[in-house]
């Protein structure tokens, strides 16, 4: 039975204002359409031009279902009855109003949201924040109509197929590996490794929707910054060859592979943190800081001299998620794995050193991961690991440095060489301190 308390009462406010929200939302929505309908002009305020909707879920209605779901379950106490019969009865409703105002042109949102209002108001009593949050999602998703609308010619069959294996990675494959290691060095998990494949996936990934979404030629700010969220090696690849076509690009070519670099940067710093915890977040934090903040100042100092607009052709970024290509640098970070833990072994932390510069001239990211899962996995040092890291970014920093000079000539690699090249000795610097 219900109890008249101050509890109760905000409970039942509640549930009326979780209605409200969604039920605002579908009014409003109505009132749009009406006045599309009536031909509505800029000149005219939209309250002269629209009638209320007729024959449509409005707040009030909404607020009233919730209230019915929570006040079921008040009366119902532990049973389930009154409940099960307040849904089917607003399922009743809500389909007989469906079919008596149908139109062809008219779609079942509005009328699965109103389904999903007694429910809520139903949850609200068992877990209020959930309820809550369920209700922001719903609203959310009836807002969304025009973004989804706008987007949905945008998108390739690639990226919908790219997506869905991205979910297969997370929702069968992954719960599938093994957990236990299959090496004498205790590094080689096949679960641990299909989450650090997912994990980089997953950042290209977003990389990627970025490009989509801002382009590619947005001037060597946007080409920097989201270029070198998919891989700052093709930021500097196209860069180098449009400095040579083109002299006049020279500057703004440094100033994106510079922002690119910084990107790269602050990617380590995540996937680091991710994988290796705060222990190695902490010393890491501190050289690839000093070398984002050269990469930046550089990038600034040109930047004023450079024209804002970067022209030439746009940086070919397709894609970068596909199961076979997931695979393959799943067999290159498991190998990374064992050779960085064998040198180690054999060789101490020099050997690992040696192993990351190696594995750096080709890629930053499975070394990164690999020393990351190893200072929880077999005790590596933060400060090993964060030398190790940095020493492959200054091997990939001076491989990309080379490429710049012979492929985007003298006059843009030089310069080019020289501000990578004092990101980096900062960086060493400061982790061989800390080291």
């Amino acid at each position: 039975m219900l109890s008249l308390d101050l509890y109760t009462l905000k409970e039942a406010a509640t549930a009326v204002a979780l209605g409200l929200m969604m039920g605002l939302e579908r009014e409003r929505s109505g009132f749009e359409r009406s006045q599309e309908g009536q031909g509505a002009t800029p000149n005219r305020r939209a309250s002269d031009q629209a009638e209320p909707p007729h024959g449509s879920l409005g707040a009030r209605t909404f607020a009233l279902l919730t209230l019915m779901g929570w006040i079921s379950v008040k009366v119902g106490g532990a049973g389930q009855a009154v409940p099960i019969a307040a849904l089917a009865i607003s399922a009743l409703m809500i389909g007989f109003f469906y079919f008596k105002t149908n139109s062809p042109d008219r779609g079942l949102t509005t009328e699965i949201a109103a389904l999903t209002a007694p429910l809520l108001g139903m949850l609200l009593t068992r877990d209020a924040l959930l309820a809550v949050a369920m209700t922001v999602i719903v609203t959310l998703l009836l807002l969304s109509k025009p973004w989804i609308r706008a987007w949905i010619p945008r998108l390739h069959r690639e990226d919908m197929t790219a997506a869905m294996q991205l979910l297969i990675v997370f929702a069968i494959l992954l719960p599938m590996l093994p957990v236990r290691t299959l090496d004498p060095w205790g590094v080689l998990s096949p679960r641990k490794v299909g989450w650090m494949v997912a994990l980089i996936a997953s950042v290209d990934f977003l990389g990627y929707g970025l490009n989509r979404v801002l382009g590619s030629r947005r001037g060597a700010l946007m080409t920097g910054l989201v270029g070198g969220m998919v891989s700052s090696t093709v930021v500097t690849v196209t860069m180098s060859r449009q400095a040579r076509e083109d002299p006049t690009l020279r500057g703004p070519g440094q100033v994106a592979v510079m922002l690119a670099c910084a990107v790269m940067g602050l990617r380590v710093i995540i996937l680091a943190g991710v994988v290796g915890g705060p222990v190695l977040a902490k010393p890491l934090l501190l050289p690839m800081a000093a070398m984002v903040l050269v990469l930046l100042g550089c990038s600034g100092w040109i930047y004023r001299t450079g024209a804002m607009q970067v022209g030439g052709e746009e940086i070919p970024v397709r894609n970068p998620f596909h199961l076979k290509r997931a695979v393959a640098w799943g067999l290159a970070l498991a190998s990374v794995l064992l050779i960085s833990a064998a040198a180690r072994s054999w060789f101490g932390d020099r050997g690992l050193l040696v192993a990351a510069g190696l594995s750096g001239l080709a890629d930053v990211d499975p070394i990164t991961l690999a020393v990351s899962s190893q200072v929880h996995a077999v005790g590596l040092r933060a400060t090993t690991a964060t030398l190790a890291i940095v020493m492959a970014i200054g091997a990939n920093t001076l491989a990309k440095a080379a490429f710049a000079w012979v492929s985007g000539g003298r006059p843009f690699g030089q310069r080019l060489a020289m501000m990578l090249g004092a990101s980096l000795a900062v960086a060493l610097v400061v982790a061989w301190v800390q080291f």
